[in-house]
């Protein structure tokens, strides 16, 4: 009997703590978004379909993508209902000339692009603060 016991409260135990395990996991999913590192087919294909997104390009070893990188989560954490990329042009030595071949522009990094119906609609060069960025999305994405 006295081991029934035992084995009921450890059970309890586990059961709070796998309960504020979830809950603390699911606040996470509700409260954090994070962009969406695509890479350059996956952007040819949106382009291609005509989709409506925003689009930031940059190499991941400069300290200023890294920097921005940081803002970009904050934007897509409290404005989830738009779309928000990032392309890795470190992976690429040709990156200029693809970007010119499928977006059509040319952009020094990091850019932030809007596409609409898989075209350039506007374009910014170089790394905002939350509410530049918040600003210029507003302005040309909707």
């Amino acid at each position: 009997m006295e081991f029934i016991k035992k084995f009921a409260r450890e059970i309890s135990v586990f059961g709070i703590v796998l309960v504020i395990f979830l809950a603390l996991f699911t606040y996470r999913q509700i409260t954090f978004k994070d962009f969406k590192t695509i890479k350059e087919s996956e952007l040819t294909e949106m382009v291609k379909d005509k989709e409506s997104f925003v689009v930031v390009l940059g190499n991941s070893a400069d300290a200023t993508v890294l920097g921005y990188q940081e803002i970009m989560t904050k934007y897509t954490t409290q404005n989830r209902d738009i779309p928000l990329y990032y392309v890795d042009s470190s992976q690429n030595d040709k990156f200029d000339s693809y970007v010119e071949k499928t977006l059509k522009t040319n952009v020094s990094y990091p850019a932030t692009l809007v596409i609409k119906d898989g075209k350039v609609a506007a374009k910014k060069e170089g790394a905002m603060q939350y509410y530049s960025l918040y600003d210029f999305v507003k302005e040309n994405y909707k």
